[in-house]
């Protein structure tokens, strides 16, 4: 079997299993599918877990206890290598009835959607290192609770739209290259911004313009059509951000580039670094501090133009750096709530 094709095949069976399973058989599904010292990175408030077990207690047995029904339905699954690693990239959400308090969030209970993407690389049908981003912003907005103003739609990002994005059909390597090449080239676009001007981009040459959907992370939303991606994403971002560049591609940087068929994933950790120099993104005054950004992001090409992305950022981390606290922000709108409420009874 193709090695591409056998390692998604794991990291489904791997999901399956999990979904199937509860605290007490966990750690045997987790033992089946890792290696002892398999590596896990998580974006903050997570960190980096080295072995089965505090993957287990830190991460997964919390979520279950938040989300007993929880259940993994990937939407993205494609594969390839990336350097000397086999890696499958994912993009789905962790779907479930959020019945306990979840990283200080109130449980609402209510179904919530909890949006990530993943990276896992792969060796003898065993994960021996994995990454994973978690929209936390978006799961507060679901609990109730706005921390940012926000210029996108904010909602739960939908599947790819001819719904086949789970890469376990036959692909033509043709049109696989052509994706990459697609996407690449609309990256170094983004890089000849002149400080100035967005149309310094040509970003028309890589997009469907009038179609094109951007689905961004809690805290920026959803935004339809090149001038909407614009207009809500690119200008505050680039305003906040103007010498912002692209991290060297090396080991330190974990990063992934790969397409398969007429999907493309690329993937850093961190993949970009600047300093926040400009107001306006999120509400923000600029922080004139350094920063890197860890993100994780996938395309989608109709004919010779890109038609969807799905972008996630590890938030929490990059806001940080600007020594802004979200969970102590939640808090604050969590008091003033009750405060209100208790004026009001």
């Amino acid at each position: 079997m193709d090695i591409n094709l056998k390692n998604k095949e794991t990291i489904l069976e791997f999901f399956k299993e999990l979904n199937h399973s509860d605290k007490d058989s966990l750690e045997e599904v987790l033992s089946h599918y890792l290696i002892k010292t398999s590596r896990v990175e998580i974006s903050k408030p997570f960190s980096e877990y080295i072995g089965v077990r505090k993957y287990k207690e830190q991460f997964f047995e919390p979520l279950l206890y938040a989300f007993p029904d929880v259940e993994i339905q990937p939407y993205i699954v494609m594969s390839g290598a990336s350097g000397d690693n086999n890696c499958v990239c994912v993009a789905g959400n962790f779907i479930g009835t959020f019945v306990n308090d979840w990283l200080t969030i109130p449980a609402n209970q209510q179904p919530v959607t909890i949006r990530f993407h993943a990276t896992f690389f792969l060796d003898n049908d065993k994960i021996i290192r994995s990454w994973y981003f978690l929209d936390i912003l978006d799961v507060i907005r679901q609990s109730g609770y706005q921390l940012f103003p926000f210029k996108g739609l904010q909602q739960t990002a939908p599947n790819p739209m001819p719904g086949n994005g789970i890469i376990t059909y036959p692909t033509d390597f043709k049109e696989s290259e052509i994706s990459y090449n697609l996407t690449n080239a609309m990256i170094a676009g983004l890089l000849e911004y002149d400080g100035k001007s967005i149309e310094s981009m040509g970003q028309e040459r890589f997009w469907d313009q009038k179609n094109m959907m951007w689905y961004g992370p809690g805290g920026i939303g959803t935004t339809r059509g090149l001038k909407g991606f614009q207009d809500n994403h690119q200008i505050p971002f680039l305003k906040a951000f103007p010498n912002r560049g692209v991290c060297e591609e090396n080991e330190s940087t974990n990063f992934v580039n790969i397409a398969e068929g007429n999907y493309t994933c690329h993937f850093g950790y961190p993949i970009m670094y600047g300093n926040h120099t400009g107001d306006g993104w999120l509400g923000l005054k600029a922080s004139n501090k350094s920063f890197t950004i860890r993100v994780m992001d996938f395309w989608r090409r109709e004919d010779n133009k890109l038609k969807e992305n799905w972008v996630m950022i590890d938030m929490i981390d990059l806001l940080e750096q600007f020594n802004i606290d979200v969970f102590q922000l939640l808090k604050k709108e969590i008091n003033d709530y009750k405060s209100r409420t208790d004026k009001n009874d």
